[in-house]
């Protein structure tokens, strides 16, 4: 085996079960679990506790860009930050805990360092951005920055005490932090070709900085993007530079950094490609990654993730392409950043609701194990940043090997300092005095399977005592039979040959079941030399055998291992060739989609006992492959055919097909009806549309049903062929209906009367009636109205929702005193509705003729004596004070 402390061995086919991660689950951290939690990109949170990350919903964090995330060192979350807001372990804003002048689009917006004497204290470093940047430039901007966190405040919950401590006027959007050889931090950030150092002891920070000089000048306050990352060892220092100005460029260089002295020296120019931006070491620290985009649109690919080896003589020349990111993938405007995880895998963020990984980055070439988008990030979602931590956490002291339960796990020891003793604690008390053991490079059996915290408290006679944690996954060996039998149909030109196609997920299917777990990984064989050999596995799912009943050997495993070895016999049934079985009439569903549960019912009773599944072609049905199901898109113009499957258990019994005529479903859309909001109203649900059966919710079969309550009712109805289709029929109260007002022009030769509703009245279905309901109009003007009293009613549909009554006034347009005892007077219409009106009457000349009150008639004369034929004027007072002036005509 390769003397690697993370190993992944990965195996892909076409079908995702045959996607196989063989991954031991080893946390590695010096400092133990600081780095146990993650929150990033728009609310994303991952938990690495358990060695494998789960995806958390709990973070506050919409980052762009930078982030940083602490733990305390059993891995319970402390607190994190954007760099602009920090939120407690509650994931509530600390008390002073905004307003950062950190970035959430600065490339490594901020990093959390703990204070190495104080375990309350925490210092968070804020780093410049592009976009504060003033005056072209040359004016002020975020600078570098710090502020501090005291976690024995509010309860242990932590207040921001101190913020925005200035330590450069300018900077850049890069950080990065390590370990010194004391035992104390290096914070390192970049400005121009200048390193700045800063180093962080009990005392706090000291604000003078080691600076380092180095010939690669960026001047330009707009290429200040791209991430800068110390080794895990601390030993070397990667920096991208994302340049922007005077065109879309990047570069890469690697330089050495040493931690005792916090210097930065010896530059090596790597790259300049591609638009580099992230950057990451293997947790050994001997290999480099680094993430760019492409300048150019004509390629295909968009985004690139290179490896380096950085222990080579001549590191540009080890340059390996990790994964090209084809444009149909992403799209982004940055190439997104790389950061190791608790597992020691390397993990890219872009925008999306997964990460890729990088599984196994000690390995050199296609042997690191990319992965595209294999953590999955539930509801939230991820952008150009991950957070930001002390790189050294991620430094094992053990290359771990043997996970087979039973086995003897060894644990093997390299260190750059000098080591004078470990105290190994192995998390396995049931293995009584064998659970702690004191030399340098150890082994243990582990007394079962499952997850072991494995401590080792090591002294050195050249650095401070450190404490090591490893989460170490013991696996079983799959227990399973020795034969497992697959029976396949036989549909091809020689149905009696004995020759078929396997879908080899079927065996898979049938292993799990044997097993009582689906979390295994299988891969299959032709030989028994090449299973135990791991060598010439069978690539594809889909298989042909080379004699009826040949025997094919699947290596089950858990971890890579910690495997068996079984036989998986290929047997094919010959006359399982039905051809065209039979002709069915089948409903169609919502014009694309036809009732395949129905073609199953009429089949199943044909087949007792079997199971029947339906599929597009001869070929998905001999594969199991895009089997139809009710919902399934089918072309209802274009399908005249489709294939039955006839299984047994997991055997092929028969293979055929049916003819289709398709029947069109009943045709009627969904419904709604209002009910009325008095007191007992009902309405009836019905159709204009007859059907030849009907099933309601309310469990009645009739045409029709009445109802008292508002809901969706739903009825199957069924047409005279027998196809059914549910349609909803929802019940509605009566929208608020509501008069605002009425406006009446009367006194008129042509009265008018039109209905005014309130603006938020609903308008359809409304209308409108002046006679108290005797007849309505859809039309809220009426017109030629004579004087009188009206009943005005609205309603929608058949309730009667508003009533209002209503007076048109009038006079008679003439009038007769001759004596027969009609039309002999001159009176207001209705004019008890007028009790306090008064009316005075005019000849043409203007002359005065007569006051009298409204309620009284005046027969034609002055002063007793007869007016002659003519016009005369009258001017009507109301109490209201409204005038109405007009004229009538005396005729004798």
């Amino acid at each position: 085996m390769n003397n690697f402390n993370y190993r992944l061995y990965r195996y892909e086919k076409k079908s995702p079960k045959f996607f196989c991660i063989l991954l031991f689950s080893i946390v590695s951290v010096q400092a133990q679990r600081e780095a146990a939690h993650w929150f990033f990109g728009v609310n994303a949170g991952l938990n690495f506790n358990s060695g494998i990350p789960t995806s958390l919903d709990t973070g506050q964090v919409n980052t762009l860009e930078g982030c940083s995330t602490i733990s305390d060192a059993n891995g319970s979350l402390l607190f994190y930050t954007d760099g602009v807001t920090v939120w407690n372990r509650m994931h509530q804003i600390m008390p002073n805990g905004t307003d950062l002048v950190g970035s959430l689009s600065s490339t490594q917006s901020c990093i959390i360092i703990p204070n190495p004497g104080n375990p309350n204290l925490y210092y968070i470093f804020t780093t410049d951005v592009v976009d504060a940047y003033t005056g072209n430039g040359t004016g002020p901007s975020n600078g570098f920055n710090y502020s501090v966190v005291d976690m024995s405040l509010s309860g242990g919950m932590g207040n921001v005490t101190t913020k925005n401590v200035n330590l450069m006027t300018n900077g850049s959007e890069k950080v990065t932090a390590s370990l010194s050889s004391d035992g104390n931090y290096w914070v390192v950030t970049h400005r121009n070709s200048q390193f700045y150092a800063f180093k962080v002891t009990t005392a706090g920070i000291n604000a003078i900085p080691i600076v380092s000089n180095t010939s690669n000048v960026v001047s330009d306050y707009r290429n200040i993007r791209g991430n800068m990352k110390i080794s895990p060892d601390g030993q070397k220092l990667a920096i991208a530079h994302t340049l922007f100005e005077p065109e879309q460029a990047g570069s890469l260089y690697l330089y050495d950094f040493n931690s005792t002295t916090g210097s930065v020296s010896n530059g090596q120019f790597l790259a300049d490609d591609i638009t580099f931006y992230g950057v990451e070491f293997s947790s050994n620290s001997t290999r480099l990654y680094a993430s760019g985009k492409f300048f150019s649109t004509s390629t295909l690919s968009n985004i690139q993730i290179q490896q380096y080896d950085v222990t080579a003589s001549n590191i540009p020349n080890t340059k390996y392409i990790v994964h090209n990111y084809q444009a149909a993938q992403v799209t982004p405007s940055l190439a997104g950043s790389l950061q190791l995880g608790l597992d020691k895998r390397i993990y890219h963020s872009l925008p999306a609701s997964r990460l890729s990984t990088i599984n196994t980055p000690n390995l050199l070439g296609a042997a690191c194990g990319f992965d595209f988008q294999s953590v999955n990030l539930g509801t939230n979602f991820a952008r150009f940043g991950l957070p930001a931590s002390v790189q050294s956490y991620f430094k094992s002291i053990a290359t771990i090997e043997n996970f087979c339960l039973g086995d003897q796990t060894t644990f093997t020891v390299t260190s750059e300092n000098t080591i004078t003793g470990i105290n190994w604690n192995f998390g396995d008390p049931a293995s009584g005095s064998a659970n702690t053991a004191t030399a340098i490079s150890t082994s243990h059996v582990f007394s079962s399977a499952g997850a072991f915290t494995v401590t080792a408290d090591v002294s050195y006679s050249n650095a401070p005592n450190q404490l090591f944690t490893e989460i170490v996954v013991i696996k079983e060996i799959p227990n399973i039979a020795h034969l497992f039998t697959i029976e396949q149909c036989d549909v091809d030109d020689n149905d009696s040959d004995g020759l078929s196609v396997f879908n080899l997920q079927e065996a898979i299917t049938v292993i799990e079941e044997d097993n009582g777990n689906t979390n295994i990984d299988v891969m299959f064989f032709e030989s028994l030399n090449d299973a135990q050999m791991n060598e010439n596995i069978i690539t594809n799912d889909s298989y042909a055998n080379t004699v009826n009943n040949q025997i094919i050997y699947a290596r089950v495993f858990t971890y890579v291992d910690c495997y068996t070895i079984t036989q998986v016999r290929l047997s094919v049934n010959s006359g399982s060739n039905l051809g065209v079985y039979d002709t069915i009439e089948v409903c169609e569903v919502d014009d694309t989609n036809i009732s395949i549960s129905q073609i199953e019912a009429s089949l199943g009773d044909d087949f007792p006992d079997a199971t029947i599944s339906v599929y597009p072609t001869r070929d998905d049905a001999l594969l199991l492959e895009n089997q139809l199901n009710d919902f399934s898109f089918i072309d209802v113009n274009t399908t005249s055919e489709l294939f039955f499957r006839v299984s047994y258990g997991s055997n092929c019994g028969f293979i055929g097909s049916v003819a289709l005529n398709i029947v069109a479903q009943p045709a009627v859309e969904d419904q709604q009806a209002l009910l009325c909001g008095d007191e007992g109203s009902a309405v009836e649900l019905a159709f204009e549309e007859s059907f030849s059966s009907y099933l309601w919710s309310t469990n009645e079969t009739t045409p029709s049903i009445m109802v008292t309550e508002t809901g969706t009712y739903t009825v199957i109805v069924t047409n005279s062929v027998g196809c059914e289709k549910e349609v909803n029929y929802t019940v509605i109260s009566e929208p608020p209906l509501t008069i605002e007002r009425i406006d009446i022009q009367d006194f008129q030769d042509v009265n008018t009367v039109k209905i005014i509703l309130t603006p938020d009245t609903e308008p359809e279905n409304i209308s409108y009636s002046v006679n108290g309901g005797n007849s309505f109009s859809t039309s809220n003007e009426f017109v030629n109205l004579y004087p009188g009293v009206y009943d005005v009613i609205v309603r929608r549909g058949e309730c009667n929702a508003a009533a209002e009554t209503i007076l048109v006034g009038g006079f008679p347009k003439f009038f007769t005193p001759n004596g027969d005892n009609i039309n002999d007077t001159w009176q207001l219409l209705q004019k008890e509705y007028y009790p306090n009106a008064t009316i005075e009457l005019y000849d043409r000349y203007g002359k005065n003729l007569n006051y009298i009150k409204a309620d009284s008639e005046w027969d034609g004369t002055y002063k007793g004596v007869p007016l002659p034929s003519g016009d005369y004027w009258y001017k009507l007072t109301l109490e209201s004070g409204r005038i109405i002036k007009g004229n009538v005509t005396l005729k004798r």
